[in-house]
């Protein structure tokens, strides 16, 4: 289970890593790579789970110390957060990372 999660880890560093340096550099194209598509959807995943807690934007940066903008942006996909941004946003909502980027 611990080789999973890191792998896990691993993989969602790499996302968000890559991402950034395209951004960075300036490559990334208007049309989104499938494994942008699993940042967004881990987003969405993000504001439903807090949704269904019934926690504001401010409540759940409150408990994280990210900005509630900050959070909007990674709720809707356009921000990058690095990884114990993604591990305080999980234990704040209570959630399991592989919920968050669970491969469909």
């Amino acid at each position: 289970m611990k080789e999973e999660q890191e792998r896990l880890l691993k993989y969602i560093g790499e996302l968000y890593e890559k991402r950034r340096v395209e951004k960075k550099i300036g490559t990334q194209s208007d049309k989104a790579e499938p494994e942008h598509d699993h940042i967004v959807q881990a987003g969405k995943k993000i504001r439903k789970a807090r949704e269904k807690k019934k926690m504001t934007v401010e409540e759940l940066a409150a408990l994280t110390d990210l900005l509630p903008s900050y959070i909007s942006e990674i709720e809707f996909g356009e921000a990058d957060p690095y990884m114990t941004e993604i591990q305080s946003i999980s234990k704040a909502l209570d959630v399991e990372l592989s919920y968050l980027f669970e491969k469909k």
